[in-house]
């Protein structure tokens, strides 16, 4: 399996994803499908697209190095706020572990109620995921290693941004990751989809 051909296989499921979800009223919870109608994941395929220029040369500069990992952090990111989305209604009634990590702090007319996915950091993302257990260590310990790389772009002082083979190897996870993620949200019984067959099979071999 090569670098490309993971590449290929994160776009598929990316544009999957992205055209089933920004069009799921009748389907998602309607606050639900507001959130995701409203989120851009138009973006998403064309972001996993860009991972395609960090595949030469063998060797990344260091400002390269920083730019791909913030490229897949940046999917990573938008991936864990549509999981989110699509349960939000268990998300919002998990009062006991937004509060626990400080994302119930709204003012004015939506004092006491929780943010929204949207609007949630990476890290309280990361902490809300932990604690619910929704991954297993292998992943969660992967989506903190790909946020603190991402983060060297925010950085002036010394950050490890690791080296190109390592970015590759992420990947590679990542397109485990999400096909991990497509398989387990829910989808009408009476609609099949090609690109989720495949995340399906590359779920399998996960395994």
């Amino acid at each position: 399996m090569t670098y490309q051909t993971d590449v290929d296989d994160i776009i598929t499921v990316q544009a999957g994803l992205a055209s089933f979800w920004s069009n799921a009223q009748g389907w998602a919870p309607a606050d639900g499908a507001a959130l995701l109608a409203s989120a851009r994941l138009d973006w998403t395929p064309s972001l996993a697209r860009s991972l395609h220029r960090w595949a030469e040369p063998p060797a990344l500069a260091d400002g390269d190095l920083i730019l791909a990992w913030a490229n897949l952090g940046s999917i990573l990111e938008s991936s864990l706020r549509l999981f989110l989305g699509v349960y939000i209604t268990d998300y919002q009634n998990s009062r006991e572990d937004l509060e626990a990590i400080n994302a119930i702090e709204q003012r004015g007319a939506n004092q006491g109620q929780p943010y929204p996915p949207s609007s949630i950091q990476f890290e309280k993302i990361r902490q809300l995921l932990g604690r619910r257990e929704i991954f297993p260590a292998d992943d969660l310990a992967f989506i903190g290693l790909v946020q603190a790389r991402r983060n060297a772009i925010h950085a002036f002082n010394n950050r490890e941004i690791g080296n190109a083979s390592e970015f590759r190897s992420a990947a590679a996870t990542y397109r485990g990751f999400i096909a991990e993620l497509a398989t387990r949200l829910p989808y009408p019984d009476d609609v099949g989809f090609r690109w989720l067959d495949g995340a399906t099979s590359i779920r399998i071999n996960r395994l």
